[in-house]
C-alpha cells in the first residue's frame, strides 16, 4: 500500500450503515446502541478508565447505577440509562471502552454521515476508533475546523494509556495529526471542538518511512 494514499475502504456505503444501525453487543445482558456508546466514551469514560477491575464482577445493584448516570447525565430516556449502566459494567469487567462497530483503519475515511453518529450529544466531541493499527508512522486528516479553531486530542490504547508523543498542526481545510506507534495495538481517538466547528472529514494513512 502506498504511504502517500488514504487506506482502501474496508466496507461498501451499504454494508458500512447496516453496521451502524445495529446496536454492538457487549455482553450477555443487553446491548449498546452507537449513540448512547459515544455518549459513553466521550462523558462517562474519563471519570472510569481508572477504575476497572481485572474482570471482576460488577456488583453495584442497577439501581444505584441508574442515579448516578442520572445524576452526572441529568435527565435521559430510560433505554440511555439502562444501556450506559451496562456500558459502565462492562468497562469496569472488561477494562475496555464499550464496543462500536466500526475503525477508520478498515475504512480510510469518514464523512458527515458517519462522523455526525460519533459525536456527542453535546456537540462537543468526538469519539473515533481508529481500530488496530501496525508500529510505524501514522496520520490523521481532521478537515472543517478553521486555523483559529485549534481542536484537543487525546489519543488512547486499549488499555486506556496516553501517547504522549503527537503533534497537530495546521493543514489545509483543517488539522493534521501525527503520531508513531511502537507496537500493533488498538487506538481510539477524542477530539473535543471549539463552539461552532464540525468535522466533516477525516482521513488515516501510513507516513511515509524516514
Amino acid at each position: 500500500m502506498s504511504s502517500n494514499a488514504t487506506l482502501s475502504t474496508g466496507l461498501a456505503p451499504v454494508a458500512l450503515l447496516a453496521l451502524l444501525a445495529a446496536p454492538p453487543s457487549i455482553g450477555d445482558e443487553g446491548q449498546a446502541t452507537v449513540e448512547s456508546t459515544v455518549l459513553f466514551n466521550t462523558d462517562c469514560a474519563r471519570c472510569h478508565e481508572g477504575e476497572c477491575s481485572g474482570r471482576l464482577s460488577f456488583h453495584l445493584p442497577p439501581e444505584a447505577a441508574d442515579q448516578h448516570i442520572r445524576r452526572h447525565g441529568g435527565e435521559l430516556p430510560a433505554k440511555q440509562v439502562r444501556e450506559l449502566s451496562e456500558l459502565l459494567r462492562y468497562m469496569k469487567e472488561e477494562c475496555a471502552f464499550g464496543p462500536l462497530p466500526l475503525a477508520l483503519a478498515l475504512d480510510g475515511a469518514w464523512g458527515t454521515e458517519t462522523l455526525s453518529r460519533l459525536r456527542s450529544a453535546s456537540g462537543e466531541t468526538y469519539f473515533l476508533p481508529l481500530g488496530t493499527l501496525s508500529p510505524g508512522g501514522h496520520r490523521v486528516l481532521l478537515q472543517g475546523p478553521g486555523p483559529t479553531a485549534r481542536p484537543c486530542v487525546e489519543l488512547i490504547d486499549g488499555d486506556f494509556g496516553y501517547l504522549d508523543a503527537v503533534e497537530l498542526e495546521p493543514a489545509e481545510d483543517g488539522w493534521r495529526l501525527r503520531f508513531r506507534t511502537e507496537a500493533a495495538g488498538v487506538l481510539f481517538l477524542r477530539v473535543k471542538i471549539p463552539v461552532h466547528a464540525d468535522l466533516i472529514r477525516v482521513e488515516i494513512a501510513r507516513e511515509s518511512p524516514p
